[in-house]
């Protein structure tokens, strides 16, 4: 049951968001944005999306170099695309899928991939703040529109209650824990043990980025990631007459907007998130909300579709590393 409704909420939130946000276009309205762009741009952005993922690939490969593994970029990549597809059926569960991925093909522990990739999600956190507060320099009176556009309410006091005795639950269920494995003949079972293993495979993982063969390289590589991110939400945005003179400051909103409301809300491939969220931001950019549910439709289902293309390939190439490693081995 648990199971069931972590995988049927997102799907739930996604259609609920998606039907909210298009309920006033009409498949018409983007069957017509699809006939009028310019599908040069769309294989450009085709194209920059297999960089970005190649980046990707190679970044994660440099904490694993730092850990004593050496998968090549290649397959560091693959299993990164395999973790894309995974997250479009359940969200939250890509990392694990690719950290499950490069242990099949090439032996790296799962807790330390996971530990390496919570450290690149911190780098990453850190570098959409930098990014959110260069939009919000260049875009800040965009921004002042549309943050007075939201409302927020206060938590009452029962709310505040709430959240503290969730919060004093989650510390005394730590230390509980905590104490439970410092008892030498509960440290000796094999649960504890394993849980122990898996803590110390996770902490080792996660410190491997101080560890790293080329920190200069992996800073560029993430600075690469985004920028890369934003030129081909730009290039989305000249596939199509209505939103091809746009300042290039509209993708770097629509990154920051699409990027907090996936870790706000994480739905399907951002589904219903992003064309809620993006629509409104449009708005900003002299559009009404109809318009900007349908750009939003377009440019979702164009960078879904691609997405969805290249994490496919990664059931294809999979089990071709399979084999090869097993001929390896024979030899």
């Amino acid at each position: 049951m648990k199971q069931f409704l972590k995988t049927a909420l997102p799907f739930i939130l996604a259609i609920s968001l998606l039907v909210y946000a298009l309920k006033d276009i009409s498949f018409a309205d983007i069957g017509r944005q699809f006939q009028q762009a310019h599908y040069g741009w769309i294989a450009l952005v085709g194209l920059l999306t297999v960089l970005i993922y190649l980046v990707r690939g190679k970044r994660w490969q440099q904490p694993l170099l730092a850990l004593g593994y050496f998968p090549t970029a290649f397959r560091a990549t693959v299993a990164t695309l395999a973790g894309v597809i995974a997250s479009m059926i359940v969200p939250g569960s890509g990392e694990l899928t690719r950290c499950a991925t490069l242990q099949r093909t090439d032996n790296v522990p799962f807790s330390q991939g996971v530990g390496s990739v919570v450290a690149e999600r911190i780098i990453d956190l850190l570098m959409l703040g930098l990014v959110v507060l260069l939009t919000f320099l260049l875009e800040i009176n965009r921004v002042k529109t549309y943050v007075a556009g939201l409302s927020f309410r206060t938590p009452d006091k029962t709310g505040w209650f709430l959240v503290g005795v969730i919060f004093i639950i989650f510390v005394l269920t730590g230390v509980g824990i905590w104490r439970m494995l410092l008892i030498s003949n509960i440290k000796q079972h094999p649960i504890a043990v394993k849980l122990s293993n898996t803590v110390k495979g996770l902490w080792k993982g996660f410190m491997a980025i101080r560890q790293l063969p080329n920190p200069l390289l992996f800073v560029l590589l993430t600075v690469l990631s985004q920028f890369f991110s934003w030129l081909s939400a730009y290039w989305l945005l000249l596939a199509l007459d209505s939103t091809r003179t746009l300042p290039p400051t509209a993708a770097l909103t629509i990154l920051v907007v699409s990027s907090l409301g996936g870790l706000a809300v994480p739905t399907q491939g951002g589904i219903g998130t992003y064309h809620f969220l993006v629509s409104r931001a449009l708005v900003l950019y002299g559009f009404t909300p109809v318009e900007g549910a349908v750009v939003a439709t377009f440019l979702h289902a164009v960078g879904f579709g691609i997405n969805l293309l290249l994490s496919s390939l990664s059931f294809l190439i999979v089990p071709f590393i399979l084999a090869e490693n097993r001929e390896n081995t024979a030899r």
